[in-house]
């Protein structure tokens, strides 16, 4: 049976959005699954094999230490070397059915669920990526999404990082197209495609790619970043830039911002032209919905 390797942070949940702070900020990308019931979390850094998982076991422990005193309870850094079975059943435990927008429902492939009328059901086997909706972040962008559509109507649309394909399925479902995805991650590509195909959607085009070297078929109406503070920071040019604004006013979906990184983010978007819509913070994440003017 198939291993898989992983360095495995133990936190208490509420540690979560700032262990995604600072091992975004080393360039890890990961999987958090937290328990409401023990309010204990555990996050996932995957390894190629033993040794990659013992070079990122001291990697990981480093870019922690700046952090230990902000955390409200303990962690623990170890690795693992976890059955694929294992670890499917690790994290489908704490998927369930649920409302993330007012016609969005978000549904794991193995759970069935009685619609009404006008909803959309996402569904979907988020795997080892990061993105079951569940997430504060990616709740609030497929908000943003529908109210969106619900609003302007469907318009072109790029899912910048897009993990499990989750905002991709959901753009597509409301109506947007064309369709575009990108994410540095092989593994959440392929993932992403198979999500689409669950859900009988084979027209998103998905790419691997780093953000800052991304180029699109074309600039999209609408442009989702669910993407840690420091990479919106970083890339913020680059990310203004996938928005065609050339047609009318450009929409900007900014996400994975804690909250108290916003007004950060905020002023560095404003700088280069976006108005802030609305935004709207769930747990310890604040989101916003831009528009960019129309270049004439």
């Amino acid at each position: 049976m198939e291993c898989i390797h992983v360095v495995v942070i133990e936190s208490a949940a509420a540690d979560v959005p700032m262990i995604e702070e600072a091992l975004a900020a080393a360039d890890f990308v990961v999987s958090s699954y937290s328990s409401r019931e023990t309010g204990r979390a555990s996050t996932y850094v995957m390894a190629d094999d033993d040794n990659d998982a013992n070079d990122k076991l001291k990697r990981v422990s480093d870019a922690l230490i700046p952090w230990q005193d902000a955390f409200t309870g303990p962690s623990a850094v170890k690795t693992a070397c976890m059955q694929q079975e294992d670890w499917s059943e690790s994290w489908k435990k704490h998927f369930h059915s649920f409302r993330a927008s007012a016609r969005l429902v978000v549904k794991p492939s193995w759970e069935d669920v009685e619609p009404q009328a006008g909803d959309i059901i996402l569904s979907l086997d988020p795997g080892m990526c990061f993105g079951t909706g569940y997430h504060g972040t990616t709740k609030a962008c497929l908000q943003f999404l529908d109210d969106l559509e619900a609003q302007q109507g469907p318009r072109s649309f790029l899912d910048a990082g897009c993990g499990s394909g989750i905002l991709s399925l959901g753009a597509r479902l409301l109506g947007y197209e064309p369709v575009y995805a990108f994410d540095n991650d092989p593994q959440a590509v392929d993932t992403a495609y198979d999500n689409l195909a669950l859900a009988g959607v084979h027209d998103v085009a998905i790419h691997c790619a780093e953000l800052g070297a991304y180029q699109p078929p074309q600039p999209c109406q609408v442009v989702a970043a669910n993407i840690l503070a420091v990479v919106l920071l970083k890339y913020a040019e680059d990310v203004c830039k996938l928005v065609d604004r050339k047609h009318g006013d450009g929409y900007l979906i900014l996400s994975g911002i804690l909250t108290e990184q916003y007004p950060e983010v905020l002023q560095r978007y404003q700088a280069l032209g976006a108005r802030e819509l609305k935004r709207t913070t769930i747990d310890e994440w604040t989101s916003g919905c831009f528009a960019l003017p129309q270049q004439k």
